[in-house]
C-alpha cells in the first residue's frame, strides 16, 4: 500500500511538471537555450538552463531539453555563454554632462540596463525616461532623487543651476528643509516630480533626519543619505532608518567627537586631518554600527568608484574603452593637503568589514562628468574581499533593493522583467569576465554589442 502512495505522488509530480511545461507559449517568444544563468539569489551557477522571454518578462526557466520549444521560432543557443541579471548603477550623476544621450546608451550596451541618479533637475530625467519608454533613446531606465539639505548649503553652486525657474531650495527636487518646514508637503512635492526617494545631503541634524524619514517611508518614498550628514553621524543616519549609506570615506565621521556642520566644510576643513591610515575599521564602534545596519536592513554603497587610485591613475575598460576619471573639485583640492592611499586604503577596509558583519552591499559609481562603469566597482568590490557572486549580487538584486523593485528586477527569474546581460566567459572565474559581453536584453528587446 506504501508503495501504491509512493508511485501515485510521483505520478502527480510529474504530472505537474508536464503542464508546467506544457504552458501556452506563443511563437513570438523568445528561447535563450543551453546557458549557464548566475543565479543570484541562490549564489550558484545553474548549467544548461533554458529561459523563456515573453514580451518584456521571463516566463519560465527550465533544463535545457525539459520543455517543448516547437512552437518558438526564435531560438538562440547559447552554450558555452553566461546570463546574468542586467546590471544596475545604485550612483549616477547625469544631470551635468550634456552628452547624457549618448551616455546612456554606452551604460546600455555595457549591460547596464538601470541607473539611480543622486541629484539634478527632476524635468530632465523625466525627459529622458520618456524618449526611453519610446525607444526614441537608447538608455537604461532611470530612477531619480529629490535632495534635501540644510540652509549652509545653499551656498553650494549646485543648488542654484539645477533649479531654473525656482528660488535655491525650493525646486521640490533640490528642497530646503529646517525645524519649522512643512515636511508633509515637501515629501508629496517630490513624489509628485516622479522621485523614487530622498536623497539627505548636508547640513541636517539628527533629529531633523529622523523626521524627513518618518514622512517620506509614510509616503512610500525611500530615504537614502550620505553616510556622514553632517553635523549627523553614520549611526544618526542608521538610529533614523534610513534605506541606503552612501560612500565609504564617510564612515569615518562615526568616530569623530566634533562634527563639522555641512558637507563643504567637512570636504574643506574635516576630511583632511582625518586619520585614514590608524583608524580600525573593526573597532567596537563600527561593529555596534554595521549591526544595527544588519538589524535595520540599511544598504551600504561605498561607492569605492569615487575614491580609488586605480581608477585614478588608470582607464579601466566597460567593456573596451574609458574616459579618464578625476575627482571633484572639492576633492581634488582636498586631496593635496591628505594621504589619499591611506584614504584609498581606509575605504576598503571599512567595505570589507561591513560586507564580513553582514551588510549588504551596494555597488554605485557616483559618476558625474566622466563615465565610470558599475562593472568596475563590482571588481574593486572583489578586491576589497567580496565574492565574485556576491559583488555580481551588489551591483543588480542588492541594488534593487535600493531603488525597491527587487519584486521585478535584480535576478533572472520566472516573472521578472526580462533585463539580462549575455558574457561569452563565466565571471565567476575570473571577474573581469564580467566585461565579455555580447548581448543585452532589456525588457525582453536584444541589443547586440557588435552590431
Amino acid at each position: 500500500m506504501k508503495k501504491i502512495k509512493i508511485v501515485l505522488v510521483i505520478a502527480f509530480f510529474l504530472t505537474f511538471v508536464c503542464q508546467i511545461n506544457s504552458q501556452e507559449i506563443s511563437k513570438n517568444s523568445i528561447a535563450l537555450t543551453n546557458v549557464t544563468i548566475i543565479d543570484v539569489e541562490s549564489s550558484q551557477e545553474l548549467e544548461n538552463m533554458t529561459i523563456i522571454i515573453e514580451k518584456d518578462k521571463i516566463l519560465s526557466i527550465n533544463p535545457s531539453g525539459s520543455i517543448d520549444l516547437k512552437g518558438i521560432t526564435n531560438k538562440i543557443d547559447l552554450k558555452g555563454n553566461y546570463v546574468i541579471p542586467g546590471l544596475i548603477d545604485s550612483h549616477v550623476h547625469l544631470f551635468r554632462p550634456k552628452n547624457r544621450k549618448e551616455i546612456l546608451t554606452k551604460l546600455l550596451y555595457s549591460g547596464i540596463t538601470t541607473v539611480r541618479d543622486m541629484g539634478g533637475d527632476a524635468r530632465v530625467y523625466q525627459s529622458l525616461n520618456k524618449e526611453i519608454g519610446q525607444s526614441k533613446l537608447i538608455g537604461p531606465d532611470i530612477y531619480y532623487s529629490a535632495n534635501v539639505f540644510g540652509p549652509t548649503f545653499l551656498k553650494d553652486p549646485r543648488t542654484k543651476f539645477s533649479n531654473m525657474g525656482f528660488e535655491p531650495g525650493s525646486a521640490p527636487w533640490m528642497r530646503l528643509v529646517e525645524e519649522n518646514s512643512n515636511l508633509e508637503k515637501i515629501v508629496l512635492e517630490a513624489k509628485e516630480a516622479g522621485v523614487t526617494g530622498l536623497k539627505v545631503y548636508s547640513n541636517v541634524n539628527p533629529e531633523l533626519l529622523a523626521k524627513i524619514s518618518n514622512v517620506a517611508h509614510k509616503n512610500d518614498l525611500k530615504m537614502w543619505s550620505h553616510s556622514s550628514i553632517f553635523p549627523s553621524r553614520p549611526s544618526d543616519a542608521v538610529n533614523a532608518k534610513v534605506d541606503v549609506l552612501s560612500h565609504s570615506v564617510g564612515m569615518i565621521f562615526e568616530m569623530e567627537s566634533e562634527m563639522p556642520d555641512s558637507f563643504n566644510e567637512a570636504i574643506r576643513i574635516s576630511v583632511p586631518l582625518q586619520d585614514f591610515k590608524n583608524t580600525d575599521a573593526s573597532s567596537i564602534e563600527f561593529i555596534e554600527l554595521f549591526k544595527k545596519m544588519k538589524s535595520n536592513n540599511t544598504i551600504f554603497e561605498p561607492t569605492l568608484s569615487a575614491w580609488s587610485l586605480k581608477l585614478r591613475s588608470e582607464k579601466p575598460k566597460a567593456n573596451k574603452s574609458i574616459e579618464k576619471v578625476n575627482p571633484t573639485k572639492q576633492l581634488s583640492n582636498a586631496a593635496n593637503k591628505m594621504d589619499v592611499a591611506s584614504m584609498d586604503n581606509w575605504a576598503r577596509t571599512i567595505t570589507l568589514s561591513a560586507y564580513e558583519n553582514g551588510v549588504t552591499i551596494a555597488a554605485g559609481t557616483d559618476f558625474n562628468s566622466d563615465i565610470k562603469w558599475v562593472q568596475d566597482e563590482i571588481i574593486l568590490l572583489t578586491e576589497c574581499g567580496l565574492s565574485s557572486i556576491d559583488a555580481i549580487k551588489a551591483a543588480t538584486l542588492n541594488n534593487a533593493k535600493v531603488i525597491g523593485i527587487e519584486n521585478s528586477y535584480g535576478s533572472i527569474s520566472e516573472g521578472k522583467y526580462a533585463n539580462l546581460v549575455v558574457l561569452t566567459e563565466n565571471p565567476l572565474n575570473n571577474i573581469e569576465n564580467i566585461r565579455t559581453v555580447l548581448s543585452i536584453y532589456k525588457n525582453g528587446i536584444e541589443y547586440k554589442v557588435n552590431e
